[in-house]
């Protein structure tokens, strides 16, 4: 239904580009040969004053949006859809721009059923003789979309990590907003990740969630009971980046993930869900959302694994929330670190903020939770993908 849907929408699309192309060319053969005067009938009068203006407020408006929703879709050549606004008319390139996105998430979703495979271009990563083996596959789950590693070798006992931000988690360089990623199928094929006798030598299956719109991240991520209840934590965040109005998606998010996403990835792969081999990842507030995720679910993921853990959220008020909210300690496990330099560097005073609180709880450091400080390292996709690793391996072998 929903690819008939969209097939409508897009011959909808296409009759309004082809009126906006007719009655551009027309009418403006017919200025051209009387020789009208352009820029005295766009500016002549008031009335004139206010079409004009409003048709160009709606291209300066159409056009960014027409480059930010092709990236985050996928749509390419959306460069030659601007160009031809200057030989057609913006009354031609939107509409015709609006009909191949529907096209495009016609295609996008047709496919949501059926995983497909990673072009070789994309994905390829040197793998030495005996390297363990991987492919990635896509699929689109409730309009996002879901990047999935899968081991050549995995069964019913294979582990499950379920990444935020998955922008930038599987997906190559060449194709993320700021060519960065975090290098999990070359710390695989490299042998960083290592696999031992605790979970017979099976590598996780690694899950990287998208977002429907990079606008609602901070909605998605931050742990939602606890903002709620305590609303001036937000005043810690710097203005620039703290929303006007927070609208609160944390749950909806934990949700979907532990109640529909890893019970879809079970089905799709035979996997025997078990919390001791279901974790979270994530990095700054999505490494937050690795904690709050298995405070809502211990029942699906039973460890979080947070990089540059975003503490400075709420300082120590949040910390002893959490801290408090975790329970008993060793119900679940954490592991947690922080670099030095760069937006890293105001959150290590927090890092051993929450090291206190956690052994004061009586959390066991090294077993039941871990924490780590990588001095020289900084806040970006690069310096996680050089110490991935050792929150996997801290997972799967001790």
């Amino acid at each position: 239904m929903k690819n008939i849907n969209r097939n409508q929408r897009a011959t909808f699309f296409f009759a309004v580009a082809a009126v906006g192309l007719v009655t551009a060319w027309y009418f403006n053969s017919v200025a051209i040969l009387k020789a009208q005067d352009y820029f005295g009938s766009w500016f002549g009068t008031e009335v004139d004053l206010v079409l004009s203006f409003d048709l160009l407020v709606t291209a300066f408006a159409a056009v960014p949006f027409m480059f930010i929703e092709s990236k985050r879709i996928g749509m390419k050549h959306i460069i030659w859809y601007a160009l031809s606004g200057f030989v057609t008319a913006i009354a031609f390139v939107f509409p015709f721009w609006l009909a191949m996105r529907e096209l495009h998430l016609s295609r996008l979703e047709a496919g949501a059923s059926v995983p497909r495979r990673s072009s070789n271009r994309l994905h390829s990563v040197p793998v030495g003789s005996g390297s363990p083996k991987g492919i990635i596959e896509t699929f689109i789950f409730e309009g996002r979309r879901i990047d999935v590693w899968v081991p050549e070798f995995h069964d019913e006992l294979t582990p499950l990590v379920v990444a935020h931000d998955g922008g930038n988690f599987l997906m190559d360089v060449s194709e993320t907003w700021n060519g960065q990623n975090w290098g999990i199928p070359e710390a695989i094929s490299t042998g960083r990740i290592v696999a031992g006798d605790k979970v017979g030598g099976r590598l996780p299956i690694f899950v990287g969630v998208h977002r429907v719109d990079d606008s609602q991240r901070m909605s998605e991520l931050i742990p939602e009971d606890f903002l709620k209840s305590h609303p001036h934590l937000l005043n810690s965040v710097d203005p620039i980046h703290r929303p006007a109005e927070i609208v609160y998606r944390g749950n909806e998010y934990q949700d979907l993930l532990a109640l529909r996403l890893v019970p879809e990835i079970a089905n799709r792969y035979s996997l025997q869900l078990d919390p001791s081999r279901t974790a979270q990842l994530g990095a700054s507030l999505g490494g937050l959302a690795t904690i709050y995720g298995i405070m809502k679910h211990p029942e699906v993921f039973g460890t979080a694994l947070g990089l540059s853990t975003s503490w400075p959220l709420g300082g120590q008020e949040l910390i002893d929330i959490i801290v408090q909210g975790l329970g008993e300690p060793g119900a679940v496990r954490i592991y947690s670190d922080c670099g030095t330099t760069e937006l890293d560097a105001s959150y290590f005073h927090w890092h051993f903020k929450f090291v206190e609180a956690m052994d004061k709880a009586g959390w066991v450091r090294d077993v039941i939770y871990k924490a780590e400080l990588w001095p020289g390292t900084g806040h970006k996709e690069s310096w996680w993908a050089q110490r991935v690793e050792h929150p996997i391996n801290w997972w799967l072998n001790s």
